[in-house]
């Protein structure tokens, strides 16, 4: 099944007072081992923050978002429908968040609004001609 994405992005932020390898193992849920990439910032107290990054392409984006589409919840699916404006960017990019605590729990695909407690996931849509109008619709498609 080809769908269509091109790319997809995914970032975490991993604070000192957290448990580095459970957050980890959340985002391996969804991005393999071998795309990510780690960094150390400082946080605003002082505190170390790791950031962990990945980013997977081509046929293995296109089977990511299956993932996401099958184990995201009819509900979820809904809210994302009716918030597509305010999720699809002008360049096509599909921004979402999921719960990383849900995540490495029960292996939950649950959306939350949450900046810091997620797992940001930026999809990278294919439409034709490339225009807000098309990537909405193409989103539209995905959600439905």
């Amino acid at each position: 099944m080809k769908l269509p994405c091109r790319e997809i992005l995914g970032e975490v932020f991993v604070h000192e007072s957290e448990d580095y390898d459970k957050v980890k193992k959340a985002f391996s849920i969804l991005f393999p081992e071998k795309s990510m990439k780690t960094e150390s910032v400082p946080g605003v107290y002082g505190t170390k923050i790791t950031i962990i990054k990945a980013t997977v392409k081509k046929k293995n984006a296109q089977l990511l978002l299956h993932r996401i589409l099958k184990k995201m919840s009819e509900n979820d699916k809904k809210e994302v429908l009716n918030e597509l404006k305010l999720r699809v960017s002008e360049e096509g990019k599909l921004y979402l968040r999921f719960d990383k605590q849900k995540l490495y729990i029960d292996e939950e695909m649950i959306l939350t609004s949450e900046e810091e407690d997620s797992i940001q996931v930026v999809i990278a849509l294919d439409a034709y001609p490339a225009n807000s109008r098309n990537f909405i619709n193409v989103a539209k498609q995905l959600f439905e």
